[in-house]
This record gives structure tokens, C-alpha cells and sequence, in this order.
């Protein structure tokens, strides 16, 4: 009786477990030293810019949260003689599927909405957004030392690819809290 009993349970719980919602697994360590705030001072889209991003663990370790933002200098305002800028900014949320490749969006204030697909080249992370057909791009995240990261971007044209923007940011030191 109990040895059936036992039996019973356990088959209900696997019933049960087989009907819950499979989750995704915490994030390996892969992506461990992008995390941080980089600074890159330089050219974006041809103008002067300053540009930022944060690498962090979000929503309870299962995704890694990126946020960039490039300041760009884009003159004087004839009228004031003011420094004008022009913001652009992004978040994307990448997830690993398996042990290297990711996926991920991008979301941005130009309106843009963009899937990722991303893998490994060594220590750079190429991630290749947009759909086919359409805008598609690349961007080619690599750590040259622990502290410096290049970051490429190429848009897909009729020709082939093109480089728009290329920067080399430095990690900043965590603020002591």
C-alpha cells in the first residue's frame, strides 16, 4: 500500500511538473566583464560625441541589460550661439540559448525596435540585429584589455556592409557605496 501510494505521488508530481512553464537558466559567466559603466569620448556619427554604456544583470540574473547613450555635438544654434546636442539612446536585453549563442532586442528613441542574434568570437561579442530584408546591422563588442571595450556598428546596404560608428570605451571604477 505504501510502496503504490509513493508511486501515485511521484507520478503526480511529474505530471504536474512536466505542465509548468519552462525558465530560462541564469546567466553564465560569459558576459561577467562587460558589467560596468564605459565612457568613450570621440567621433559618433561623424560629430563630436560622448558616448555611455552600462552592462548589467537584470530581471533576477536571467538577462543581461544593456543601456547606451551617445551625447553628440552638433554645433552652434545660429540664433543663441549655444552648443546644440542630439541624444540617442537604447536599451537592449540579451538571454543565452545554450552556451554561446544569445538572443536578445534592441529598443531605441529613434523609434527603432530590433531582434538580436548573437554569439562569440573569442573575447568580442557579435551581435547581428534587425531583419532581413529590412534595416538589418551589426555591432561587434570586444574587450581589448579587462578595462577597454571596442564597439563597431555596420549597416547592411545594397553594396554589402558599412562601418558607421566605431569607439573605444573605458570601464569606470564602481563608486564605493
Amino acid at each position: 500500500m505504501n510502496r503504490l501510494l509513493v508511486l501515485s505521488l511521484f507520478s503526480l508530481l511529474l505530471i504536474i511538473n512536466s505542465n509548468l512553464p519552462v525558465q530560462a537558466q541564469k546567466l553564465p559567466k560569459k558576459l561577467n566583464p562587460f558589467e560596468g559603466e564605459w565612457i568613450s569620448s570621440g567621433p559618433a556619427f561623424g560629430v563630436p560625441a560622448q558616448s555611455t554604456m552600462r552592462w548589467s544583470p537584470a530581471l533576477d540574473g536571467r538577462f543581461s541589460r544593456l543601456d547606451y547613450r551617445i551625447e553628440m555635438h552638433t554645433g552652434e544654434d545660429p540664433k543663441t550661439g549655444e552648443e546644440t546636442t542630439a541624444i540617442f539612446e537604447g536599451v537592449a536585453y540579451y538571454q543565452f540559448k545554450g552556451a554561446y549563442k544569445l538572443r536578445a532586442f534592441w529598443a531605441d528613441n529613434s523609434g527603432d525596435l530590433h531582434p538580436i542574434t548573437a554569439d562569440w568570437e573569442g573575447d568580442a561579442l557579435i551581435s547581428d540585429w534587425g531583419v532581413a530584408g529590412k534595416k538589418q546591422g551589426r555591432t561587434r563588442y570586444e574587450l581589448i584589455r579587462y578595462d577597454e571595450m571596442e564597439v563597431t556598428d555596420w549597416i547592411k546596404t545594397g553594396e554589402g556592409w558599412r562601418q558607421f560608428n566605431h569607439n573605444v570605451f573605458k570601464l569606470q571604477p564602481k563608486e564605493d557605496q
